[in-house]
């Protein structure tokens, strides 16, 4: 008899041996990228006399499934005639009767697990794509695939789902993550897990605003309000969880920042303790050595304050700000980074540009993931570094750039840069940009980026700039 805790084969080099009861999903890009890991994944399930069942859409087609098994798995026939696969298109499957039913698909693969025990196999492996799925439809099937994740612990079943990521917005990246035990996608050039503290988290905080949005979505008036504000709550999660990874990453340019000041503090009191104890006190320069002593340590506070308002999760609240100021305080808590790089950091700042009405944290967490993408693209150059920040007004809107004189873009995917999970870091996670273009599209604007046409990237954001325009010349 087969235990449920059993270890069994995935056949995906990145997910490796799994217990039974394992509910993953996958994010592709390309239909090679689908076709290959599915290929494997039933080779390994066909030769540990697992049953399985592939339920096919879009990007393959059911005879595109069986000819790559005929090719990928040796003595294909031998399974085929004893019927260990069975391939299923997807609307058939999950459609129905034209209708998505998460009662008769749950009972569909309880039904094959029972077929599939009943004549002798170890267990079920299945896998099913989403490309029919519609957005009427994704809160229902969001549902389902909880129901999936709940259902699956200890039964001897592996199920995998497929997700295009080019259809997935953050919000249903989100939802996905959080309804499947672990997540793999393609980062790199390699497939990789996606299970992080962080992601956890995250799930664990979207399943709690999930059960507080359903507690309030009983008028049909409130389902706007509530969808919308579900989103915010998101975005803020992410980027939370992006602000607290970045100062990690900087505790030491951190630290240098806070110990300067207080050493300077530290310095100028034994000057004034020594001007006190002369025989004839020096009340001027103990005087100018206090002073500089309370200079230091307000420094030091303004620092520290900086530091705590990055670590804080709350609603967004939104002020008119000067953009320009936020620059300068960037550039003073990041001085340290710049410093142990040799990287240099220039400002052309429009003067008398309009405020802008936005959430200060948020705009710092932007210019932070900009200016630390800049100065990471700088850091393996052979050329002197040098970030140029730059303002000014254009068609009513604040238009900011951040540009650099590192590696560049990679070819031909400056737009992909943006995608969840794309990164060209060896340790990063591909988050800070895409949540970097959230947060300016949650304030009417727009990020992208260009290639400086030499060395280096330049990466441009706009805001609305609806405040005193009439008043602020452009600085064309």
């Amino acid at each position: 008899m087969t235990s449920a805790t059993e270890i069994r084969r995935s056949g995906i080099s990145v997910v490796g041996d799994r217990p039974w009861g394992t509910h993953f999903c996958n994010f592709y890009e390309s239909r090679k990228d689908l076709l290959d890991m599915l290929l494997s994944y039933f080779k390994a399930g066909l030769e540990d006399n697992e049953f399985c069942v592939w339920v096919v859409s879009d990007p393959l087609s059911p005879r595109e499934a069986w000819d790559g098994l005929r090719e990928a798995v040796p003595q294909f026939d031998h399974y085929l005639s004893k019927r260990s696969i069975e391939v299923f298109d997807g609307q058939d499957w999950y459609l129905k009767g034209g209708t998505f039913d998460s009662n008769r698909v749950m009972t569909s693969w309880n039904e094959k697990l029972d077929r599939a025990l009943d004549r002798g196999y170890a267990g079920l492996r299945g896998t099913g794509n989403t490309a029919w799925l519609q957005k009427k439809d994704w809160k229902a099937f969001s549902e389902y695939e909880q129901l999936v994740n709940d259902s699956v612990a200890g039964r001897s079943t592996i199920l995998l789902c497929t997700y295009s990521l080019n259809s997935c917005g953050a919000n249903e990246l989100l939802d996905v993550v959080a309804t499947h035990q672990f997540a793999t996608a393609r980062r790199r050039g390699d497939w990789e897990l996606i299970e992080t503290p962080e992601l956890k988290q995250a799930k664990t905080e979207i399943k709690k605003m999930n059960d507080e949005l359903e507690s309030r979505v009983l008028q049909r008036t409130k389902e706007l309000e509530a969808a919308n504000q579900r989103l915010s709550q998101a975005q803020v999660e992410l980027a939370h969880i992006n602000r607290v990874t970045t100062m990690g990453e900087l505790a030491a340019s951190i630290a240098h920042e806070i110990k300067q000041p207080i050493s300077a503090a530290s310095i100028n009191a034994g000057t004034c303790l020594q001007c006190l104890q002369r025989d004839v006190p020096d009340l001027l320069e103990a005087s100018e050595a206090a002073t500089r002593v309370v200079q230091a340590v307000t420094r030091a506070g303004d620092v520290i304050s900086e530091i705590s308002s990055f670590f804080k999760k709350g609603v967004l609240r939104r002020e008119l700000l000067d953009v320009n100021e936020l620059v300068r305080e960037m550039i003073v808590l990041l001085r340290s980074e710049a410093i142990r790089y040799s990287i240099s950091i220039r400002t052309e700042l429009a003067e008398n540009v309009p405020r802008v009405l936005a959430d200060r944290v948020q705009l710092q967490q932007v210019f932070m993931n900009l200016m630390l993408n800049g100065f990471d693209a700088m850091k393996e150059s052979d050329r002197r570094g040098e970030l140029t920040i730059k303002s000014e007004v254009c068609d009513r809107q604040l238009l900011i750039s951040v540009r650099d004189t590192g590696l560049g873009l990679p070819p031909d995917q400056a737009e992909h840069v943006f995608d969840a999970f794309f990164t060209t870091k060896g340790n990063g996670t591909g988050m800070g940009l895409p949540i970097s273009r959230s947060i300016i599209e949650s304030h009417g604007g727009r990020l992208w980026a260009t290639g400086n046409g030499g060395p280096g990237a330049t990466f441009h954001f706009t805001l609305p700039a609806e405040t005193a325009l009439a008043q602020a010349p452009s600085s064309r």
